[in-house]
């Protein structure tokens, strides 16, 4: 796993404050068991298990991040995982490592703005009155 693909939640610039998902277990209460675990396999072949948090498009192509299920050494608990998708079906495209430093900022600060997004919409759900 190259360590050109992580990037760290804490050091993000762009005002991003994303949950964390390291420290929990199966009887903790704050929703981390709606998380989708994946297992991915280095090169060497060692199966490693990550959350997976999503995928999104930037300038044509697609991208998919991940966040640390379990200790993993030279990773971070909140360092973000990011791949490259080759292949148009997410279950079948094979990850590569962004080679380009920075395209890979430009790839975080993407994720980073589309997860800020999504947190702001489902707070705002929650604010909305159910039509009553």
């Amino acid at each position: 796993m190259d360590n050109e693909n992580k990037k760290h939640h804490a050091g993000c610039d762009c005002g991003c404050e994303h949950e964390h998902h390291h420290g929990h277990d199966e009887h903790c209460d704050c929703g981390c068991e709606d998380e989708e675990i994946v297992e991915l396999t280095t090169d060497e072949g060692k199966k490693l298990k990550f959350y997976f948090v999503g995928t999104i498009e930037y300038k044509g192509k697609n991208y998919s991040a991940f966040e640390p299920a379990e200790q993993i050494d030279g990773i971070e608990d909140d360092d973000l995982i990011i791949f490259e998708l080759s292949g148009d079906d997410e279950e079948t495209a094979e990850l590569l490592p962004i080679e380009d430093e920075g395209l890979l900022n430009e790839v975080f600060e993407e994720f980073c703005r589309v997860l800020e997004e999504d947190e702001l919409a489902e707070e705002a759900e929650s604010l909305e009155p159910d039509g009553e």
